[in-house]
């Protein structure tokens, strides 16, 4: 890893909970949300002005919609279409979670399109940290087709992910146990099952606690995963195929919670981060950070969901 790294706080936008960081390559917009503020934020790198809007309820994430004017927006429980021109969600809920599945204290958390275009999303409980469990969904938002890939038993905090094409696989983090894992997929990166019958998936990284909690993450040219570590004030690489953090990159926040890659190559990673208060809060909390890396640079724009 180069020693000229290079760390900016690009947008001041005092998030209390930053997350889901998407770049749009057709309109070079950086979008992020706050989800406790129930906010989008759009940065525009080109003209390097930065806008919001408000949501009516707590967001979740957001995904890359086919009209580059529009959003697929997670809210609680429901996933909808939001025009960025009216500022205003568009039509029926694309998708609502069963009833018997939308518990209290349950919300929607990261998710993102498959290469394929399928949404692979995730929720979580609002007590995760005493061991309630989440779950996490794939979902066709065209035939309102859908599937739990992990039930509570199987996942604690349901995260970052990431798809590696060639290998046909998803990398998915589990913040609760710390865990980075591989799911085989098919050609469209929606994961498969092996012969029990559950989606298949092996443990490739074990985040120590010391380190940080991994939250949201992606990947780069190399296949390399990004991993913003909560708590950590870092995002570190990791080698999928080894294990091994191959290194990280200091910042200037405690608390950074997801990260992507985007600019006109891909060569800035920009990272989400949140509230911290006190004393000695460090001066950018809630702020949109970019590092510039030289010789290291995003595998690929974020997919777009197929409606």
């Amino acid at each position: 890893m180069s020693g000229n790294i290079q760390v900016d706080a690009v947008v001041e936008a005092r998030t209390d909970l930053g997350e889901s960081p998407v770049w749009d390559e057709r309109t070079q917009r950086l979008y992020f949300i706050d989800i406790n503020s129930q906010k989008i934020h759009i940065w525009d790198n080109k003209n390097k002005s930065h806008d919001a809007i408000d949501m009516p309820e707590l967001v979740g994430t957001i995904i890359l919609a086919p009209d580059e004017d529009q959003l697929v927006v997670a809210l609680t429980r429901t996933i909808v279409l939001l025009d960025l021109k009216s500022r205003k969600v568009v039509g029926e809920p694309l998708f609502t979670v069963p009833e018997e599945h939308g518990v209290d204290k349950m919300r929607f958390n990261d998710g993102k399109a498959a290469p394929g275009g399928a949404l692979i999303i995730g929720r979580m409980h609002a007590d995760w940290r005493k061991g309630s469990p989440g779950r996490l969904y794939m979902i066709d938002l065209r035939t309102k087709q859908w599937d739990e890939i992990l039930s509570p038993e199987e996942v604690g905090l349901p995260n970052g992910m990431a798809w590696d094409e060639k290998k046909q696989c998803m990398y998915f983090v589990d913040t609760y146990h710390s865990t980075i894992s591989e799911f085989r997929t098919d050609e469209q990166g929606v994961p498969v099952k092996g012969e029990s019958g559950k989606y298949e998936r092996r443990e490739v990284v074990k985040v120590p606690k010391e380190d940080g909690i991994p939250d949201g993450m992606t990947i780069d040219r190399m296949m390399n995963l990004w991993v913003a570590l909560a708590e950590g004030g870092v995002v570190a690489s990791y080698n999928p195929m080894s294990g091994k953090q191959l290194g990280k990159v200091k910042l200037p926040v405690n608390k950074p919670t997801a990260c992507t890659f985007g600019g006109a190559v891909l060569e800035q990673l920009f990272v989400t981060t949140r509230v911290e208060s006190g004393e000695n809060a460090p001066e950018h909390w809630g702020a949109l950070l970019s590092v510039k890396n030289p010789g290291i640079s995003g595998a690929a724009g974020a997919y777009v969901a197929a409606l």
